[in-house]
């Protein structure tokens, strides 16, 4: 099959969504389009995209434990190769990409069980013998640094911060996962030494704002979790809602909306803390919607930024 083909769905139990999944979780896998909300409507399926998802994640969610022996014995047949996850996920009828990933948490669980403790003095060892600096200043940095190593190695070998143990509603979650960025920057900010508030009204343009030596900077802050920003609001959607309707479109931000952009990466908790005037500068709106993490690595734990805005506005 070519990336432009499209195998038709199987709409005999359109009635019954887990024999609706069942009959048709090999081309869920394969080209998930296939199952846009208007095909499922028009073809008078009483259910949509984000109820099929929700589905699969549940019930990996409510047997992976169960499962786990056998799911280990296939990838293992499988000589690991992750191309064959796809095959596991459609043998057992799961979502692959869930699936990958609790693969994933499986073999970092693996990996904490040799001692984090001992792999961090390796990374640490690493460290200090690819580095340039002076045997005297190493010998002054070297306890602080194996500290740091240690409790850098741990969060490493958990994959970062846990997320829905519970196996909230994914809409809900998207939500609070959404509140969990801000308050990590707002934590971090004040931990920091910046004097920093949450707003509480949602319908503001800003999440935060920083009082910075008499002056107030509007914050907007969002979650990441892959390679790339978007200085873009998210699009209205859901059960009832027209997400093609002008005022259910996300609009871009601006240096009107906010002073500062924050963007928190939710998996280890690391701030791109970013000056809205030098993105409208340096960015059309068009190249707003998607920006690469690596244009702006400048901006990766730049505190600086905060104490620097005066005169960066000023100019």
């Amino acid at each position: 099959m070519t990336n432009k083909e499209t195998t038709p769905l199987n709409y005999i139990h359109k009635d019954d969504i887990e024999l609706f999944i069942r009959d048709n979780i090999e081309i869920f896998n394969k080209q998930q389009k296939s199952f846009d909300n208007k095909i499922l409507e028009k073809a008078g399926c009483n259910f949509k995209k984000s109820e099929i998802r929700e589905y699969l994640k549940t019930k990996l969610f409510n047997e992976c434990e169960e499962n786990k022996a056998k799911l280990l014995k296939r990838l293992e047949e499988y000589k690991y190769k992750i191309k064959n996850i796809e095959l596991i996920a459609n043998e057992f009828i799961y979502c692959q990409n869930d699936l990958r990933k609790t693969y994933e948490n499986w073999f970092m669980e693996d990996l904490e069980k040799e001692g984090y403790k001992e792999i961090a003095k390796i990374v640490y060892k690493s460290i200090l013998d690819s580095s340039n600096l002076d045997k005297g200043k190493i010998k002054i940095i070297s306890n602080n640094l194996l500290k740091t190593t240690e409790k850098s190695v741990f969060l490493l070998l958990k994959n970062g911060f846990s997320t829905n143990r519970t196996n909230i509603n994914s809409g809900i979650m998207t939500a609070n996962a959404g509140d969990s960025a801000q308050f990590l920057f707002i934590s971090r900010a004040i931990l920091a030494g910046y004097n920093c508030s949450n707003v509480d009204v949602r319908s503001s343009r800003y999440d935060a704002v920083i009082d910075y030596e008499g002056d107030i900077f509007k914050v907007q802050v969002k979650g990441i979790s892959g390679e790339k920003i978007s200085f873009k609001d998210r699009d209205r959607g859901g059960i009832g809602i027209d997400s093609t309707n002008e005022h259910n479109i996300g609009k871009i931000i601006t240096k009107d909306d906010c002073d500062i952009y924050v963007a928190v990466d939710k998996q280890v908790g690391i701030c791109y803390i970013i000056p809205m005037i030098e993105i409208d500068k340096n960015y059309s709106d068009e190249q707003k919607k998607s920006v690469k993490l690596r244009e702006l690595e400048k901006y990766k734990e730049n505190w600086t930024v905060i104490d620097n805005l005066k005169s960066i506005l000023k100019h």
